[in-house]
């Protein structure tokens, strides 16, 4: 009988060791199951211009040993043949100017890291005669190359202390490829009209991009008190 009860419990201990073994090699099989599945992790340490902060102060110093004889900075202020402007604004902001034809107006159109993507133009023009406030809405057609004007809306970002509006436009055409834009006013806004020779956009923004995606420090300009427009 004594031995009847030794086997069984041998048996007993034998069978719970080898349901823990076939458990520990179940679970990892299963963390490798899905091998296309992306596993974000918060512990994950990612690397790359945009990818964000080193976990500890020791990989951070490593990283900048590493990165040290090779890791470029330049202030970005260009002008191009077709008289564009490239202008860092920011570490994270590149910004492209036109002046229009009478040289009191400018348009901006932004391009921020890590994106790189031409987005929210913008135009500061002179204050002059008119009285607008901060969000105000003005009426305007807008006018590109030879195609027939379209009606559109610019809405006050803010004032300028130098006496000008920064103005945001909606409802707007197209107009990446476009060679001449022209922006009329109806005359009880006493506002001004406005023209931009914007030939050779389309490079300007391919070159912009170029450096929006390039590992160089982009030191801001001393300006800006349009919260960089």
């Amino acid at each position: 009988m004594e031995e009847y009860f030794g086997f069984g419990l041998i048996g007993l201990v034998l069978v719970v060791v080898f349901l823990g073994i076939k458990k520990i090699i179940t679970r990892k099989k299963d963390l490798f199951e899905y091998e296309d599945e992306i596993i974000l992790d918060n512990d994950m340490v990612h690397y790359g211009p945009f990818s964000g902060s080193i976990k500890n102060s020791c990989q951070k110093l490593v990283l900048l040993l590493a990165i040290s004889s090779s890791y470029l900075s330049a202030g970005i202020e260009l002008r191009t043949i077709d008289n564009w402007g490239i202008d860092s604004w920011s570490n994270e902001l590149i910004m492209m100017e036109k002046v229009s034809d009478n040289t009191d107006s400018s348009l901006f159109i932004q391009m921020n890291r890590p994106f790189c993507i031409c987005t929210d133009p913008v135009i500061t023009t002179p204050i002059r005669k008119s009285s607008y406030n901060e969000g105000d809405k003005i009426e305007a057609s807008m006018t590109v190359d030879s195609y027939r004007p379209v009606d559109i809306i610019f809405e006050i970002q803010f004032l300028l202390d130098r006496g000008a509006y920064v103005l945001k436009p909606t409802n707007y055409p197209p107009f990446r490829d476009a060679e001449i834009i022209k922006i009329k006013f109806n005359k009880s806004t006493k506002m001004e009209d406005m023209t931009f020779n914007t030939k050779g956009m389309s490079n300007a923004m391919k070159q912009s991009e170029r450096i929006c995606l390039s590992t160089y420090e982009l030191d801001p300009e001393d300006i800006q008190e349009t919260n960089r427009i």
